[in-house]
């Protein structure tokens, strides 16, 4: 089963190849600020609740998969829809399991890793 990226308004991103490991694997980052004082005592801002971030990793995906109109993970990123982080979108995984999450990757690169394929990793926050 392919992996699915949902937005209203916008066509369905679907990738078929290019799983490193699965989506489940989560991280948990706690909304805080660390930092030591002068004299080296450590410090903590606490901003809120945790953060619960999937990880989404993908190799071997196509020039198509990078920009194309209809299955390119920047083309469907930089859309007014979801507009990077800005706003969230719906997620459904090999399993069918529909997660709501918005892109949280400080960054958004796409490695050319052999002529005409792609690796990428994306850090999702799951909302």
């Amino acid at each position: 089963m392919a992996i699915i990226f949902q937005k209203s308004g916008l066509s369905d991103l679907t990738l078929e190849r290019g799983r490193v490991f699965p989506v489940t694997d989560t991280r948990i980052r706690p909304n805080q600020e660390r930092y030591l004082t002068e004299s080296l005592n450590p410090k903590v801002v606490v901003y809120g609740g945790t953060l619960q971030l999937l990880e989404l990793r993908l190799e071997g995906l196509s020039r198509d998969n990078y920009d194309g109109a209809v299955n390119g993970l920047k083309t469907w990123f930089e859309s007014s829809q979801v507009n990077w982080s800005a706003n969230n979108f719906t997620l459904v995984d090999e399993q069918g399991q529909t997660r709501t999450v918005r892109l949280w990757s400080d960054e958004f690169k796409m490695t050319l890793v052999a002529p005409n394929r792609y690796s990428v990793s994306l850090l999702l926050l799951e909302e």
